[in-house]
């Protein structure tokens, strides 16, 4: 069985961190608006293609009415993920996921993490880059169901309505292979009826966008589950451009009633150079 990392690092800005440590709030975005253009399609995708290569050719239109069928309302679907890495000091994240390094990089307990996650209706999950589909036991599965149904077979038509649900519900944890080395996990609502399990959706409203999100409040979750909320922190990284010093956000931390995290502050050790 593969390890799970101890600690999770989750790179951001110093408000989003404000939002985070000191609001108790984390941020689930939705994953069809994120940097991955095919963000829940790529697996599908891959799906498709593997079931493809188990089918006589005489079966390929069948395959494509079953997941037409099954998929129909798919585009109108989308989790909503907060993002955290294996990886800690990592230039390619201070550039991309805090203002380039100008940000802040907190390491959370992956124990903790993942009680919050359950509780609160997201569960902390591990994102797979597999270029392919090929050895999944679900393609052979599928290819079996549509070898064998028929219109008339209700049962069969069930047996494969279940199965896409299930892939569905999956399909944000697959990326394309090019963003492995993110080494990425997540905190991901399921696809479908996401405002009775996160609650109403709030709107981050920019110069030129709007964008959706939810909220899953930790803090609530950690008193819930009788958690030590600052337990949850192990570490708390400034970026290798930032202008907030250390003395300064423990000051911070202090004046936010977050005095036990003045100890866990350090200075990345990344040299970034912004251009």
């Amino acid at each position: 069985m593969e390890q799970v990392p101890e600690t999770l690092y989750h790179y951001t800005d110093f408000n989003a961190m404000r939002g985070i440590i000191t609001n108790g709030e984390i941020w689930l975005w939705n994953l069809r608006r994120m940097n991955d253009s095919q963000e829940m399609q790529y697996f599908i995708k891959e799906l498709k293609l593997a079931v493809k290569k188990l089918l006589d050719e005489s079966l390929w239109p069948k395959m494509e009415e079953v997941f037409a069928t099954n998929l129909k309302d798919f585009n109108k679907l989308s989790s909503f993920a907060s993002c955290f890495s294996e990886y800690s000091d990592d230039a390619a994240q201070w550039a991309r996921y805090a203002k380039y390094g100008m940000g802040v990089c907190i390491a959370f307990n992956t124990e903790l993490l993942s009680k919050i996650g359950k509780e609160g209706h997201a569960p902390l999950c591990k994102v797979n880059y597999s270029r392919s589909c090929d050895n999944l036991e679900v393609v052979h599965e599928l290819a079996e169901l549509i070898q064998n149904s028929k219109d008339s077979e209700i049962k069969a038509a069930q047996k494969l309505h279940e199965t896409f649900n299930t892939l569905i519900t999956s399909s944000p944890l697959f990326k394309h292979p090019s963003f492995i080395s993110e080494k990425e996990y997540r905190l991901v609502s399921l696809p479908y009826n996401v405002n009775e399990y996160l609650g109403e959706p709030h709107f981050f409203v920019e110069e030129t966008n709007i964008k959706k999100y939810y909220i899953l409040n930790m803090k609530n979750v950690c008193e819930k589950l009788g958690i030590e909320y600052s337990n949850l922190f192990k570490e708390v990284c400034i970026g290798p451009q930032a202008r907030v010093t250390p003395e300064v956000l423990a000051d911070y931390f202090t004046a936010t009633n977050m005095t036990s995290l003045c100890s866990k502050i350090k200075l990345s050790e990344c040299p970034l150079r912004r251009f």
